[in-house]
């Protein structure tokens, strides 16, 4: 494995050709440890030639499917599909990706709009919860939602400006060989250039459930763009021919959960399998009478108005010759899932 790496939490970077220096009074007094940040400068990764093998998995006929994991490359934008070592910077010192505890900010007592309001809402004040994001950005320039709505789906009148300004994003690849009993091997190859997730967070606490245990909740939100995403399955080798999948400007703006009014459950079952599921909305934090139709109603519109929602854009889908153009679905949510591993 190659690294171009510099890894920094918070502090100075190595690369940066400077000692460290002793914090005086006034500024340990300034500093809120709130978290941990973390920022990699100039990073590139590169697995080469290194394979991970995975065995002992049978197909539906009983024979066993030899997976082998034979590439992954995390580089800076123009890497060529990994072929080109170009760094990236994932965050920077004034936008880190963060590890920190914060509380939410509803007061259930006041009701209204005290439970929609603040960045942590519908999360009760009494609440402490363990967050992890990526960087955040006010400038409407680099918050990648706010500049695929204005400038890839949009044509706001100061785009060009915007663009100049815009960080380059990262390129993504892997690639998988599925080895069968009979001798046929089919290849997954998988390449994003110009990945942006900034914007994105998971938020969990514990609390009871109804049998008075612990239970693991959460709200999550993938902010992802690609300008592009290529998927290509064929036979052995892979050469970009009809099978490829190209997908221009995918932008997944992902909202799942509400606080604790809607949370993620996270759990397992009792043969060991992962459960992951979204609740339906729950007036219960609220202290809501579930007979009271008027309050329900009440609950149901607060819900709705302050809900964030989901948002989907693709610029084109295209395969082989076959296109089939721009697709956006706007402002849905998530009612209720449950999605649970299972034993193959």
């Amino acid at each position: 494995m190659k690294y171009i790496a510099l890894l920094g939490f918070g502090l100075l970077a190595a690369s940066a050709k400077a000692d460290l220096q002793v914090m005086d009074d006034s500024q340990l007094a300034d500093a809120t440890g709130e978290g941990l940040g973390l920022v990699i400068e100039d990073f590139v990764f590169n697995s080469d030639s290194a394979v991970l093998t995975v065995s002992e998995i049978n197909d539906a006929s009983g024979n066993p499917v030899e997976i082998g994991w034979s590439e992954l490359y995390i580089m800076g934008e123009g890497s060529q599909n990994g072929t080109v070592e170009t760094p990236v910077d994932i965050g920077n010192y004034f936008n880190p990706w963060t590890i920190s505890s914060q509380r939410g900010t509803a007061d259930w007592s006041a009701g209204g709009e005290a439970v929609h309001s603040g960045e942590y809402a519908a999360i009760g004040d009494d609440l402490a919860l363990l967050e992890f994001a990526t960087s955040d950005y006010e400038s409407p320039a680099q918050d990648t939602v706010s500049y695929v709505t204005d400038c890839v789906m949009g044509a706001a009148s100061d785009c060009a400006t915007r663009t100049a300004q815009r960080r380059s994003g990262a390129d993504v690849g892997s690639r998988f060989r599925f080895a069968f009993a009979s001798g046929r091997e089919d290849v997954l190859d998988i390449d994003i250039r110009g990945m942006y997730v900034d914007g994105t967070h998971m938020r969990l606490w514990s609390s009871p459930d109804e049998n008075g245990q612990s239970e693991l909740s959460g709200n999550i939100r993938l902010a992802l763009f690609a300008e592009e995403l290529n998927i290509d399955v064929c036979n052995g080798v892979c050469n970009n021919t009809t099978s490829v999948l190209n997908i221009d400007n995918l932008l997944l703006d992902l909202n799942i959960g509400y606080g604790e009014i809607q949370p993620v459950k996270f759990s397992a079952t009792s043969d060991g399998n992962f459960v992951l599921e979204l609740t339906v909305p729950d007036p219960t934090p609220l202290g809501i009478d579930t007979t009271d139709s008027v309050a329900m109603q009440q609950f149901y519109d607060g819900y709705y108005a302050n809900a964030p929602k989901s948002n989907i854009y693709i610029g084109n889908i295209q395969v082989g010759q076959n296109t089939v153009g721009e697709t956006i679905v706007n402002g849905f949510r998530a009612q209720y899932f449950k999605i649970t591993s299972m034993d193959l």
